[in-house]
């Protein structure tokens, strides 16, 4: 299936197609816009490709094309609110594979925050365990990608996170 949400739009994952969500929705009507998305988005070709940061431009300017074009969640919003010291009143962590992938996203535009994974222990219980195993987590999530997800149930990442974060 080629259709997923990102970012509170229907997004097409071959094409690169969008359609606003408009919230409150209800839900019968939001199920239907999806169906009516995902029948047009059927037969797309495989087109679209993932943009990138410009990794000759600044820290700061690299954080904002990410908030303004990266794939954001919670938890990857709250890393960049950390990492730009802004106030941010919900902390929310990574809680299965697909949360930690837009954090990895995150950190692949925003490289130098890297080397500060372990700062944001500050946040929580559940952060500090994750922070401490970001390498594990990003070799798990990286062997999921190349395997296209086939085996994660072997590769164990999700019951993994679940330990770190209860």
């Amino acid at each position: 299936m080629s259709t997923t949400i990102k970012n509170e739009k229907l997004f097409c994952t071959n094409c690169g197609g969008e359609f606003t969500l408009k919230f409150p929705l209800q839900i019968p009507e939001m199920n239907s816009k999806i169906k009516l998305f995902a029948d047009l988005h059927k037969d797309c070709e495989q087109t679209y490709v993932e943009p990138v940061a410009d990794q000759s431009k600044d820290i700061e300017t690299k954080a904002l094309w990410w908030i303004a074009n990266g794939h954001v969640g919670l938890s990857s919003k709250t890393m960049w609110l950390f990492f730009l010291h802004q106030d941010n009143p919900l902390i929310n962590h990574p809680h299965d594979p697909d949360d930690f992938s837009r954090c990895y996203k995150l950190l692949e535009a925003v490289p130098e925050w890297k080397g500060r994974i372990l700062e944001l222990s500050k946040l929580s219980l559940p952060w500090k365990n994750l922070a401490e195993n970001w390498e594990k987590l990003t070799a798990m999530y990286e062997q999921n990608k190349k395997e296209d997800w086939k085996n994660s149930e072997k590769i164990g990442m999700y019951e993994f996170m679940q330990t770190l974060t209860r």
